[in-house]
């Protein structure tokens, strides 16, 4: 039996069922959830976790639901970067010499989780998250941010084999390591937007769900609403907070922060989803939305412009273009029969392409032609 290791910020919930975020349900890598269930099936591979995590005080090792999980003690993000992640990278270092996986398999460049397993003398593969690199050359971005993207470079060229979710994110990737060996990964929707109904808003509703950083590009997003031409469509901003922005029009809602099931009953009230970001491997939002059956505006910055035809699903606009995102929103919102159909096209699609089953077929895959 073949071990495999795998790295990544996976909710320490889904080894110990009585530990809970200090931020509940709302910012978490939804996907590896989605994967950590689906391996509890498999019965030829020995998967252990490995899971630093600051809420972490000393290692710890769970077996359950198939599978090893091994939660380690974490640095503080900002004493890591200084210290180039050394005692992260001992930690997990120590503890892939105590597994002797056949495969380290390491999530996101944006922690100090790939660094560490970067070190490793032995078959990786990387799965990317987020570009901070690209998101850099897009946007501003926080210092810590800024300050990470330069270790980006460094972890994408020590691993052999890199997986990306989106072309968008494969291009990006080439752009740091050319001849990169690049695998398409769809990371997986949960299981919870697949069985929702939609029932719409009696009045035209769009939504954005996401964070306010500067490379999600929500100033033009108001803008574009606050415009006469869309003063009778309502815009719901979840996951930001009412104090980032004041003064907005009548139809702009601040939602703040919002647990899963919370945003799930918002997508189900939409009649589209917008997101103008400047730069994203995902967004995994998108991807939700196109599963549940939203047309879907975006950016062609967006890795998941892919799952939308433009006029048919949705539209792909360019990044900051106002207008664009004005005429698309009057189309989607004409009456509740276009947002309908609109979201119904290619809909199954979708949801073959982000299920969890499809997921771990693709993975398994991966992981057989790097083992062999």
């Amino acid at each position: 039996m073949k071990k495999v290791a795998i790295i990544a910020n996976l909710p320490l919930w889904e080894a110990d069922s009585r530990m809970q975020s200090p931020q509940g349900e709302w910012h978490y890598c939804v996907w590896l959830s989605a994967l950590c269930k689906a391996l509890e099936q498999m019965e030829d591979l020995d998967i252990h976790w490995v899971v630093p995590n600051k809420s972490v005080k000393e290692t710890r090792v769970i077996n359950t639901r198939n599978q090893t999980f091994h939660l380690l003690p974490k640095a503080r993000l900002t004493v890591g970067q200084l210290t180039g992640y050394v005692y992260d990278s001992y930690r997990v270092y120590q503890t892939l010499r105590r597994i002797n996986p056949d495969l380290v398999h390491s999530w996101g460049t944006e922690d100090s989780f790939s660094i560490a397993a970067s070190h490793y003398r032995g078959k990786k593969l990387l799965s990317i998250q987020g570009l901070l690199k690209a998101y850099s050359q897009r946007a501003k971005l926080a210092r810590f941010e800024r300050w990470q993207a330069h270790y980006e470079p460094y972890t994408i060229r020590r691993f052999d084999y890199v997986t990306t979710e989106s072309p968008w994110a494969a291009d990006r990737v080439r752009e740091i390591v050319p001849n990169a060996n690049i695998f398409h990964l769809e990371y997986a929707v949960e299981e919870r937007f697949f069985n929702t109904q939609r029932q719409l808003a009696p009045t035209p509703y769009c939504l954005y769900a996401g964070t306010n950083a500067p490379v999600k590009n929500i100033p033009t997003l108001i803008k574009a609403f606050s415009s006469p031409a869309l003063s009778q469509v309502h815009l719901g901003l979840a996951g930001i907070r009412p104090d980032e922005y004041q003064s907005l029009p009548s139809n702009i809602h601040i939602l703040g922060r919002l647990g899963r099931e919370e945003l799930k009953m918002q997508l189900t009230k939409a009649w589209a989803l917008v997101h103008p970001s400047l730069a994203d491997t995902g967004p995994t939002i998108a991807k939700e939305a196109r599963v549940m059956g939203l047309p879907v505006i975006l950016t062609s910055d967006c890795g998941s412009k892919q799952h939308i035809a433009h006029g048919h699903s949705g539209y792909i606009v360019a990044p900051g273009d106002i207008e664009a995102i004005q005429k698309s929103v009057l189309h989607v919102t004409k009456s509740q029969e276009t947002a309908l159909a609109m979201g119904e096209y290619g809909r199954q699609e979708c949801r073959h392409a982000l299920s969890a089953s499809t997921m771990i077929e693709n993975l398994l895959n991966i992981y057989q032609r790097i083992l062999s």
